[in-house]
């Protein structure tokens, strides 16, 4: 049976610079295959692409293919076209946000606002999910979907602990003993925040806190801020946590899909995690 109400909305308009770099750069020209493919589309363990693991994970759990959708770009519009069909989701679940390069992007959250937009989510919870974003093998998403219902009028994310030399690489959360939010910083110094809680790109949005992304943007362009301002989906959180409650799902970790070396990191993992299920359960020989 379906969930109500709730939609999902995959990020898969970022342009990957750092990958394509590093698969450019590759001498082995073991990944030369990859050049020009989307982190979204990037294939890993059994299926044919990144996302294609969330596909399977949410059908699971009562949300169907036709409520997924993915908002790219139009440099990817085919590639990820060319997904869809090969997995069930329904063509006009794919939408382009016009840009053709790096240099020309919206930013995450016009993104976040013009997915909303495009599919008429506004009558939704939207689940909005980073094409790069994989959780570790004991993610429960049933878990996560139950305590979004016990939520009377709340967001939800999803949170883990990192250690000092990582945090200034991630956004972080703040969180009172009740595990709702008081705070977010994009990438602190560990000095900066005590808080060590990283916060991946997988938020719940509650119906009711959709309409603050048109007013996060155009509060953003009344003071003229720069693409830095809102290309960040965490930027966004900073925004909407004084005004809306968002409470926090806590998880083991996360796989993050970068650069070419943790690609192949996520590779391995999933290699492993394969041989595991595959592998017939061991007996202690009789004396």
């Amino acid at each position: 049976m379906a969930v109500e109400n709730v939609k999902v909305l995959i990020m898969g308009a970022g342009y990957g610079t750092r990958l394509q770099r590093d698969l450019l750069a590759d001498k082995t020209g073991k990944y030369r295959h990859l050049v020009g493919v989307p982190k979204a589309l990037l294939p890993l363990g059994a299926q044919d692409a990144l996302i294609t693991h969330w596909l399977h994970l949410l059908a699971k759990n009562g949300i169907p293919s036709s409520s997924v959708h993915v908002i790219t770009n139009a440099a990817c519009y085919d590639a990820f076209v060319e997904w869809a069909k090969r997995n069930n989701v329904p063509g006009d679940n794919i939408a382009s946000d016009g840009t053709t390069s790096n240099e020309t992007r919206l930013g995450a959250v016009p993104d976040i606002l013009e997915g909303v937009k495009r599919f008429n989510l506004n009558g939704d919870h939207v689940l909005v999910i980073g094409g790069d974003t994989l959780f570790l093998h004991d993610f429960d998403l049933a878990e996560f979907l139950a305590d979004f219902r016990k939520k009377e009028r709340a967001c939800l994310v999803t949170t883990y602990e990192v250690p000092n030399e990582t945090v200034h690489k991630v956004g972080i959360m703040e969180i009172n003993k009740e595990g709702t939010v008081t705070g977010f910083v994009e990438k602190p110094q560990p000095s900066e925040t005590s808080s060590r809680l990283a916060c991946p790109c997988f938020y719940l949005f509650h119906q009711q806190s959709l309409n603050l992304l048109q007013d996060f943007l155009n509060d953003c362009h009344a003071r003229n801020a720069g693409l830095s301002d809102y290309d960040a989906t965490g930027k966004f959180l900073a925004y909407l946590w004084p005004r809306f409650p968002i409470q926090t799902h806590t998880i083991s970790g996360r796989i993050d899909v970068g650069g070419l070396e943790s690609y192949v990191d996520a590779v391995h993992y999933f290699d492993r995690q394969q041989l595991s299920i595959a592998a017939p359960p061991f007996h202690r020989p009789r004396p």
